[in-house]
């Protein structure tokens, strides 16, 4: 199977020259986590940006040193299987594709490659998922939630309580939804569907409110507990790997917690751990 049987077409894309402020429009407008930039006035993709990108660079206004030009792409023509291995190494929610001309054409995910491959049936969860996470406590500031993800680039934490059982998630895009970028704020309202689309792994899915400027990206100081995802898509070590991938494009997520039968944590798999599956 080729990469242009599985991209999306529906594009969303930056522009250099530009400014951090248009691309933050269109991550909320358009509900996507990240997006190709392209030369202006052609459609050469010259890099990618993502919310990831933008938290880390808070102070930046110009897109061009914000975005990561040394960016993993597939060709058109390419084997589904090329994809799956560069998003699986590279641990990347979305690839570029792009035509002899440098030209973007497409985008594919592993939810693209997961809705359109045959998995391994037989196959548990378990020999997919991963112990080497990072859960936080609930009451661990929102603030420095989004420090640890920025530190470990890891783009959903398991959130535990007291007693050590797991209660909810946080992802990147949760505490983007709450950001604000302070400094000649303008305010807009946008309501934003639940459908993900090719780059986040938990869409933005309310109506919310995100200010816009040119500066500085800040977290109001409340525990994650307070704004975590609580109804949380769980699985055992012998769920097969197929009701977990049905799981994920069904509920729009990317990432599903383990757990034993007592609710505690034993790992998390990911959309990105199932490309291991077609490999």
């Amino acid at each position: 199977m080729k990469v242009e049987e599985v991209m999306s077409t529906d594009l969303v894309v930056g522009y250099v020259p530009g400014a951090v402020r248009d691309v933050l429009d269109k991550l909320a407008k358009h509900n996507v986590s990240g997006m190709p930039i392209l030369k202006k006035g052609t459609k050469n993709v010259v890099g990618v940006v993502t919310r990831a990108d933008i938290f880390k660079n808070a102070d930046e206004n110009q897109l061009a040193l914000v975005m990561n030009d040394d960016f993993r792409f597939v060709k058109k023509g390419q084997d589904v299987k090329d994809a799956a291995k560069l998003l699986f190494d590279n641990r990347i929610h979305g690839l570029p594709v792009i035509n002899k001309k440098n030209n973007l054409v497409g985008i594919i995910s592993p939810k693209n490659i997961i809705k359109k491959t045959m998995l391994k049936k037989e196959d548990n969860v378990d020999q997919y998922s991963s112990n080497l996470i990072v859960p936080v406590y609930e009451e661990t500031p929102i603030n420095i939630v989004m420090e640890i993800i920025n530190i470990t680039n890891e783009n959903v934490l398991p959130i535990l309580n007291n007693d050590l059982k797991l209660t909810g998630t946080i992802s990147d895009g949760d505490l983007f939804k709450l950001s604000s970028i302070q400094e000649g704020i303008a305010r807009l309202n946008m309501g934003l569907g639940d459908d993900e689309d090719q780059w986040t792994w938990e869409g933005i899915r309310d109506t919310v409110r995100l200010y816009y400027s040119t500066s500085e990206v800040t977290l109001p100081s409340i525990p994650v507990k307070e704004v975590m995802i609580t109804n949380v898509k769980k699985a055992s070590k012998n769920t097969p790997v197929c009701d977990v991938a049905d799981t994920m494009i069904k509920n729009h997520i990317s990432h599903i917690p383990i757990v034993d039968s007592d609710d505690r944590l034993i790992g998390m798999v990911s959309d990105i751990d199932l490309m291991a599956c077609i490999l």
